[in-house]
């Protein structure tokens, strides 16, 4: 399909990864027609594309029209901290129902798999994404995060996992891999690469494309009409419709409220010197964060940055930014804590600072959803960590729309109760949410400084967590 380049160029703009992809960005043509399709598929993201590929995969005769409001990888997609981990959030509320424990472990063993089943289809596409499946560390730095990395490991091995899945490390061994100030033991989860976000969107999308799948980019749905999708210049009929948009799920897309935008911010520095490299233990590319409850999260990138982030901030109603500054406080706040845990980089340049969209479910679960009947599905609510659960989200809607019937449709987040949960009206989402963010801030802080009321409100904010 032929592409026009946007005259200035401004997806550029959007991260450092997109400002590192070594191709210009050129926006495929929009949809300019009325047509028809066997599946209609809203969201040019990991999870439309990867549906989009496993649909191809199984039934290649299908017909299916992906519709992009922007471009493909245009949001969290093209913006995350680049870790591919085998982490679902909420499975561990599955995990701890003796009803749900089965299914749990098979969805958790999916995710292990799901890794490297990415690892190699990127490898036979020729998706250069420089994906590496170094692991991913969770660092801690104090005694009650020790304690709490301890606790969850515990958990894991009673759960019958093992070292190839998980590993405890001590903090000499923690320090080999990652020199993190003051680390005491880490928790290294074998089931994670480091990816360049941006790359893999763009290479996804070609792959689909050549599979056969019509991309229409430069097209937001203004209205779903039964089977019928409005773009501003066009319109599809579709026989199924599947809605990927996750954090920019608003409007007719996200009609109860099941999703909201939850922005995280990244920034970058300049590529590292050889002492600096030295520093930090980063000898090799790795992921990596520590035991806050405000989540942090970096990894060394292939030309040996480190581009770091936290999670994030709400905007009243369900806003989504699109103009980030870098003088913005939220990445002062970044880049501090990025030096707490490389404090030789004291005086580095950061070259890069953004942000980006992720969709959070009221229940905090992921989740596949697709009705038969109707014909109509959708996947998303990862909070940060979609970029493999994308996958086998895909995979698993290609599945339920086909009717396979494969491991991956009886597990427990397929077409979960707790999906069709509403986030609360405004002004209490945007209250409730500031709230549960001060209270995990204000605990960490407390921790660091080993405040007097440490225990009781750790463990307030450790029972509010799942509930926001």
């Amino acid at each position: 399909m032929m592409r026009e380049e946007t005259p200035r160029n401004e997806y550029r703009r959007l991260s450092f990864w997109h400002h590192n992809l070594p191709e210009p960005i050129k926006p495929r043509a929009a949809l300019a027609l009325e047509t028809d399709a066997d599946v209609a598929i809203v969201g040019a993201g990991y999870t439309g594309l990867w549906t989009a590929w496993y649909l191809k995969q199984i039934s290649p005769t299908l017909d299916i029209a992906v519709l992009e409001a922007e471009i493909a990888g245009f949001g969290a997609s093209g913006r995350n901290g680049g870790w591919c981990s085998s982490h679902l959030l909420g499975i561990h509320r599955w995990l701890d129902d003796p009803v749900h424990r089965d299914g749990a472990l098979r969805l958790q063993r999916l995710m292990f798999q799901t890794v490297a089943d990415i690892g190699r289809l990127v490898a036979r596409e020729s998706i250069d994404c420089h994906f590496e499946q170094s692991g991913g560390l969770d660092i801690a730095v104090l005694p009650q995060q020790l304690a709490r990395l301890e606790r969850e490991w515990a958990e894991f091995c009673e759960l019958g996992f093992d070292g190839t899945d998980y590993r405890w490390l001590d903090a000499g061994e923690t320090r080999d891999r990652v020199n993190v100030d003051g680390a005491m033991g880490s928790l290294l989860l074998n089931h994670c690469a480091a990816i360049h976000p941006a790359r893999l969107a763009q290479g996804l999308a070609d792959a689909v494309e050549r599979a056969g799948v019509r991309i229409y980019e430069h097209s937001p749905v203004l209205e779903r009409t039964g089977h019928e999708l409005t773009t501003p210049q066009g319109k599809v009929s579709a026989e199924t419709i599947l809605l990927a948009t996750e954090g920019y799920s608003t409007g007719w897309a996200n009609p109860a409220r099941r999703l909201i935008p939850v922005h995280s911010m990244m920034v970058a520095t300049e590529p590292l010197s050889a002492g600096q490299l030295e520093s930090t233990g980063l000898t090799r590319r790795c992921t990596f964060g520590n035991g806050d409850r405000v989540v942090t999260y970096g990894q060394l990138t292939a030309d040996g940055r480190i581009a770091f982030g936290c999670r994030g901030t709400y905007q009243f109603g369900s806003g989504i930014r699109h103009d980030f500054d870098e003088s913005d406080a939220d990445f002062d706040l970044v880049r501090q804590a990025l030096l707490r845990f490389f404090p030789a980089l004291e005086g580095i340049r950061f070259t890069h600072a953004w942000g980006g969209a992720m969709g959070v479910s009221r229940g905090l679960q992921a989740s596949v959803n697709y009705d038969p009947a109707a014909k109509l599905g959708w996947a998303g609510g990862y909070f940060g960590s979609g970029v493999a659960a994308t996958h086998l989200a895909g995979q698993t809607l290609a599945d339920l729309v086909t009717g396979q019937d494969t491991e991956r449709v009886h597990t427990p987040w397929v077409n979960p109760p707790g999906a069709r949960r509403s986030w609360e009206p405004e002004p209490w989402r945007w209250m409730g949410i500031r709230y549960a963010r001060a209270m995990m801030t204000f605990a960490d802080r407390l921790e660091y400084r080993e405040g007097k009321l440490l225990p009781a409100v750790g463990a307030l904010v450790d029972r509010l967590r799942p509930d926001l």
